[in-house]
């Protein structure tokens, strides 16, 4: 069974403790759905006749709550300090993109697309090479075998406790300001 986590989260700028308080609840209840829906599904594959619909349905359900649970997990903990100052994927980023700076606007602008989802930066595990990812839902846009190095969660539940639904570009400047880019870098290169 699943935990779930606790963040050490300081004050942020832009983001208010109410907004990060409504995430947070919403992320448990991604880890509580995950714990149901195990049990469920045990429960099912030991009983051969209940083999059909249900069993599939609970099991097409799975991908959405677990991958909501673990992008919250990487995205809040983008928010914790850090210590350490490795640049090994800022340098890889440079090398891709040719500066950092056009990275983080070619990522901010996959964030600004309309709709519903997250924004991942993901290491092709194989190749090295990076992508900016549009993820729609939790689990409909994922690269198999892709690495998540950095994550910004672009459902409007992530800001629309400080920012309209329309501002979007607001809260992805607010996120910027408060992200511990260190985690990222623990990511790369672990």
């Amino acid at each position: 069974m699943y935990q779930a986590k606790t963040f050490q989260i300081e004050a942020l700028e832009g983001l208010s403790e109410k907004q990060i308080e409504e995430h947070l609840k919403l992320y448990n209840g991604y880890v509580k759905n995950v714990n149901t829906l195990l049990e469920r599904l045990t429960e099912d594959q030991q009983q051969s006749d209940k083999m059909g619909v249900e069993i599939s349905e609970l099991t097409r359900r799975m991908g959405f709550e677990f991958n909501g649970m673990r992008l919250h997990e990487y995205y809040f903990s983008q928010f914790e300090k850090s210590a350490g100052e490795k640049d090994a994927l800022k340098k890889k980023l440079v090398e891709q993109f040719g500066s950092f700076e056009d990275w983080q606007d070619a990522f901010n602008a996959v964030a600004k697309m309309r709709g519903i989802g997250w924004v991942l930066l993901v290491e092709d595990e194989i190749n090295g090479h990076c992508f900016n990812v549009w993820v729609s839902d939790h689990e409909l846009g994922h690269l198999a075998g892709q690495k998540v190095l950095f994550a910004m969660d672009v459902w409007e539940h992530a800001f629309t406790v400080d920012y309209a639904p329309t501002e979007r570009g607001k809260y992805i400047e607010a996120f910027w300001k408060n992200i511990t880019w260190q985690k990222a870098e623990d990511r790369y290169q672990a």
